[in-house]
């Protein structure tokens, strides 16, 4: 199974990734029942303001793809020095080999380089609720280590309320 990212971006002015086909893999999410969970903060609640995030100058964009297939996507934001927060989302009919997927993207992310060779980033963290076990476990199985609960870490838009979560971390050298 060959994994790769396609890069969300602007060349010459055009998105690698036509408007349409963007808001589609948002329809995902929800025809997975996925919305809410991945967009907990309530950030994102529909396809047009998908979109208008991920078009934002501070994300980074990727759709995971099997083949010609895509079968997720992950975004990075959040960028400080070598750092970034990493977000992500599978879509149903690859659950099965979630985890697979899963470190091979992060790693692939992490070992990115610049034009001088140089690693881009040293560090991706990120804020999982304490209620969501399912993508907690994901993501300790992709090699993410926990610095533990961390109270009032995330708004739920849902609840109207901040919630503990889990802080989680990836380096290089623990992937």
């Amino acid at each position: 199974m060959k994994i790769t990212l396609l890069p969300y971006t602007e060349i010459d002015g055009i998105r690698t990734i036509p408007d349409s086909d963007m808001k589609k893999f948002y329809d995902r999410t929800v025809k997975d029942g996925t919305d809410k969970t991945v967009f907990y903060e309530g950030t994102i609640s529909n396809r047009d303001e998908f979109l208008s995030v991920m078009k934002s100058p501070g994300v980074l964009f990727y759709v995971v793809m099997i083949g010609t297939e895509p079968v997720g996507f992950t975004w990075l934001n959040r960028f400080e020095n070598h750092t970034a927060r990493n977000h992500f989302c599978g879509f149903s009919e690859v659950w099965g080999q979630a985890v697979g997927i899963g470190k091979e993207v992060i790693s692939t992310l992490i070992h990115m380089k610049d034009n001088d060779g140089k690693f881009i980033f040293d560090l991706f963290t990120g804020f999982i609720p304490g209620w969501n076990q399912y993508a907690i476990k994901f993501c300790l199985q992709c090699g993410a280590k926990s610095a533990g609960i961390i109270p009032n870490a995330i708004w739920n838009k849902e609840k109207q309320k901040s919630e503990d979560a889990f802080f989680i971390y990836y380096t290089r050298g623990e992937k």
